[in-house]
This record gives structure tokens, C-alpha cells and sequence, in this order.
């Protein structure tokens, strides 16, 4: 388990001891993320921003450094938060720390970078939008939070074009400051480390107001909706649902659930679809989080005429699971699958953080980390048909189909 330690403005440290390597992973959690913002791309844009030069550094420089030093970088928006993480060698710490520190600080967001920046994204966009498994993402997203939600918003290109510096700095001094922050720091930790951050983000910076980062919540219209898209062979196909909060007590057998229908090689819906029918090279089930707030969601690719028998398919092995109980030989060989699969996650300490910041995000503690293993361990197959009959409804389902 993580060890928690606090840095003197109360930011929170989350320390996973592992490994011999002089090798280090600092994850920096900046709470709120897009699911807040107050335009579209402003927290994307904001975090991704932070490289391109601040005070003490230009753009050039802070790739210099890391090449130099052998780090790197790697900068994300989710819907919860904003988060830098920073792999480095132990021995260098002091000075990716000095830029760390710099760049979540004190950033510029210099106009012509934000220029670059901004074409390459909106080039992105564009080039994505021909994509049908992209678009098909995007329209199950409006489907099950709505429209009008941040999370349910489909970005187009003038969202790109709405982007200035002033909304980056506002963004940037609401959001980014001790009162939001949390590290969390794995591989060859010691006692150096800590006191590094603290030297460099133990003081009490940025805004003072209290935030509120609740998240609104979701309006989902289920029912089938088709996106056409000329030209393309093939169709992206999304079906799915909002379904149980992660401290929902059905949460981690629901999880288990869905390994059983697609969460693996063999699983119902790839033996079904893609090896008996052939309608496809892979489909999946899966459960998509939103910090606390959880999606189940089958999404596949299929020529666009295979796409009424393939979605008949999905619905037959729905439909099995609501109707009979998991033969117990199938409920094992997954059993078995899934323990091999957590063992394999926490096989190593840099693995192992992504796992408990899974957890923090989800705002369990990380103790719950046992309980999808006993869950694997316990599920039985009466509570597995109880669960396909209150959730996997088809009439609960949102169903998108993009293509031509």
C-alpha cells in the first residue's frame, strides 16, 4: 500500500517504495480536469501548454533538459484532472524538479506556440473525424451524459479556434495550486525525495477559493442513433450504458461481469462475432470510468453490411447472460484469466502506481484493491444472472452506429 506523507501547505504524497534502479515516477494530479472547464480544450490546452516555455524556461529548453538528462514527460487532461507525470532518474531529480516547478508555476502560454499547438490538434481533429471508431466514442459520450454536459459535448473545429491565452491563464490561476494538488511518487524513493518536493511545492500557492469539482450529473438518452460518414468501408459501433458508482457493492462483480462478455481473447463476443461469424477482427466490453461514475460499454469495428447481424449477435449474448447461468467451467477459466491479469498489474512498482491512482481517482481508498480479488474469488454464478438482469436491459442501452 502507498505511504502517505504531507507537505507543510497539507498536498498530499503518495509514496510507492519499490525496485532497485535508481528510476523515479512523479505523477503531479491536478484536480478538475475538462469536466469544469468553462470552454471546450481549455483544460487540454491549459495543461498541454505548460512545456511550451514558463519564466525561467523556454520551449527549447525544457526539451533540452530532458533530453539531456534522459526524462521525460508525459501530460494528460482527463475528465477529473490534469496530470504530469515525470519519469527521471533519481540522480537527477533536483533539476527536473527546479523545471517541474517552473512549469506548473510560472507558464507563459507564448502566443506562437499556442499557434503550433493549436494546428497541430485541429489537424488531429480533422483527421479524426474521418476515423469511425473516433466519432462513434464521441457520439456514445453525448449519448449517455447529454448534450449539454461537458463530458457529453462533441468538440468541433471552432472550439480550437475559440482557444486564447486568456482562457489558459484563467483556467490556469483557478485550478493549478497547492489547494488542488496531489503527488504521487514510485520506484526508488527516499527520504530525499520527499524533501525535494517539499522544497519546490510545500508552500501555499495559487488560488485560494474554495472550488467546487463536483461533477454534474450525467442525462443519458438511450436508444439507437446512426452517424453518417461518406466514403468509409467500415462502421464504428458503440452500445453501452451509464451503470453503478465504483462504491456501488455490485461495482466489482458487474467488473467481473464484463471480462465474462468481453474482456478478453476468448470471452462470449469475440468467440461469437469474430471467430464463429466473422463479422469482425475484435470487439470488446469494457467499463469506462469517469472518476467515480462508470460506463459499460461494447465497442467494434465491422464492414458496413455486417452491421444489423453483428449488433442481432450482441444482443443474443446479452440476452444469454440475462437468461442462463455462466457454466461453471467458463466461470473458473475467467476467474483464473482475471488473477493472472492482477497479478500481472501489480508486478511491478511502476504499474502498481497507475493501479492506485486508478484508485484515488475513483475516490476509493486503496485498501479496495483487495476487494476485486476476493470479489474474482467469491462471485457466484446466481449473482452474475441477477446482475445481467438489472443492468444489460436493451432498452437501457444507448446504441451508435457510425459509417456510411
Amino acid at each position: 500500500m502507498p505511504h502517505k506523507a504531507v507537505l507543510s501547505n497539507g498536498v498530499p504524497v503518495y509514496i510507492i517504495k519499490g525496485g532497485t534502479q535508481d528510476v523515479l515516477r512523479i505523477d503531479l494530479l491536478v484536480r478538475g480536469g475538462y469536466s469544469i472547464q468553462e470552454r471546450p480544450l481549455q483544460a487540454l490546452f491549459t495543461n498541454r501548454m505548460l512545456r511550451e516555455g514558463t519564466s525561467d524556461y523556454k520551449a527549447e529548453e525544457i526539451s533540452r533538459l530532458l533530453d539531456y538528462y534522459g526524462a521525460w514527460i508525459e501530460m494528460y487532461s482527463l475528465q477529473e484532472c490534469n496530470r504530469i507525470t515525470l519519469y527521471t532518474l533519481g540522480r537527477y531529480l533536483e533539476p527536473m524538479l527546479d523545471m517541474l516547478e517552473s512549469m506548473v508555476k510560472r507558464p507563459l502560454f507564448p502566443s506562437e506556440n499556442l499557434e503550433t499547438i493549436r494546428a497541430n490538434n485541429k489537424a488531429f481533429y480533422h483527421i479524426n473525424s474521418r476515423k469511425v471508431d473516433v466519432v462513434a466514442q464521441r457520439h456514445f459520450e453525448k449519448a449517455i451524459w447529454g448534450e449539454n454536459h461537458p463530458l457529453g459535448h462533441i468538440v468541433c473545429a471552432e472550439d480550437y479556434d475559440a482557444i486564447t491565452e486568456e482562457l489558459l491563464r484563467k483556467y490556469h490561476s483557478l485550478y493549478y495550486g497547492s489547494q488542488s494538488m496531489v503527488f504521487f511518487i514510485s520506484g526508488n524513493v527516499d527520504d530525499k525525495c520527499v524533501a525535494a518536493i517539499e522544497k519546490r511545492f510545500g508552500d501555499i500557492w495559487g488560488s485560494n477559493e474554495n472550488i467546487d469539482f463536483a461533477v454534474a450529473p450525467p442525462v443519458s438518452v438511450p436508444g439507437a442513433s446512426k452517424v453518417k460518414i461518406n466514403g468509409v468501408l467500415q462502421s464504428g459501433i458503440r452500445v453501452g450504458r451509464m451503470v453503478m458508482d465504483t462504491s456501488h457493492p455490485d461495482f466489482h462483480r458487474f467488473r467481473f461481469l464484463t471480462v465474462i462478455l468481453g474482456g478478453y481473447f476468448g470471452s462470449r463476443l469475440m468467440s461469437n462475432i469474430r471467430e464463429r461469424n466473422g463479422y469482425t477482427y475484435h470487439i470488446e466490453a469494457e467499463i469506462d470510468a469517469y472518476g467515480s461514475r462508470n460506463a459499460f460499454m461494447i465497442s467494434t469495428e465491422t464492414d458496413n453490411e455486417y452491421v444489423e447481424p453483428l449488433l442481432a449477435e450482441v444482443d443474443k449474448e446479452l440476452k444469454r447472460l440475462r437468461d442462463e447461468y455462466v457454466p461453471k467451467e467458463e466461470l473458473e477459466l475467467v476467474r483464473n484469466y482475471t488473477l493472472g491479469e492482477l497479478c500481472r498489474e501489480y508486478e511491478g512498482v511502476l504499474p502498481k502506481a497507475e493501479v492506485f491512482i486508478s484508485l484515488w481517482l475513483s475516490g476509493q481508498p486503496f485498501e479496495a484493491v483487495n476487494d476485486y480479488l476476493d470479489t474474482v474469488c467469491s462471485v457466484s454464478q446466481t449473482e452474475l444472472r441477477s446482475l445481467a438482469q438489472e443492468y444489460l436491459s436493451p432498452e437501457q442501452m444507448s446504441q451508435i452506429v457510425v459509417g456510411e
